[in-house]
């Protein structure tokens, strides 16, 4: 076996963390068209549950929003530039909030429910809510990722509030967070300069 020089093995490694934490990169399947047409129609067990806490879900998300949109920054000219080309209809609009811990729902059944589908764990460093983005300290100006959450409010705009709540909602449920479409574009576009 040949031996890496060290300065190749620590970049390396580093790229492999960075990959990581930045991306949670991984190899994953994409979805099929199968999988696809059935997030328009979920199993009535997954439309059962949706039916049951999206309404406590919506409420959560617009009253996150509105607080979070009241104590964030504004983006900067390069951020809103990028928020336009990645889609984002009304940047000004758009608020970065820096947090150590992001907010979870006061409902113990839904807060359950948000930690099972990733929200809330250590792994996430950004969210957005509507027009307001979330982000932990040590990733506050990271434009990758800043990027990743901008894509999320141009998908919010693009499909509406209510119906990209709960396309993502599904999407979790039935792909996981490695296979969702909405994730899996983000990801794809968080590069975007």
């Amino acid at each position: 076996m040949r031996s890496m020089p060290i300065h190749r093995l620590t970049k390396r490694l580093f790229l492999l963390g960075l990959c990581g934490v930045l991306t949670a990169c991984m190899v994953v399947r994409k979805p099929s068209e199968t999988e696809l047409r059935a997030l328009d129609h979920p199993p009535s067990a997954v439309q059962a549950k949706l039916d049951r806490f999206y309404p406590l879900t919506l409420a959560w998300y617009e009253e996150v929003e509105c607080q979070l949109l009241a104590q964030g920054r504004m983006l900067s000219n390069q951020e809103k530039a990028l928020a336009q080309r990645l889609g984002v209809k009304f940047p000004e609009n758009v608020r970065i909030v820096v947090l150590e811990k992001f907010p979870m729902p006061s409902n113990h059944e839904l807060a359950t429910e948000a930690e099972k589908l990733g929200l809330g764990g250590a792994l996430e460093g950004g969210r957005a809510m509507g027009y307001a983005i979330m982000l932990k300290p040590k990733l506050a100006d990271n434009p990758t990722v800043i990027a990743h959450e901008l894509v999320h409010v141009a998908q919010h705009d693009r499909l509406g509030r209510e119906a990209f709540l709960r396309r993502y909602l599904a999407e979790l449920e039935m792909m996981g967070y490695a296979r969702s479409p909405l994730e899996l574009e983000a990801y794809a576009r968080q590069s975007a300069r």
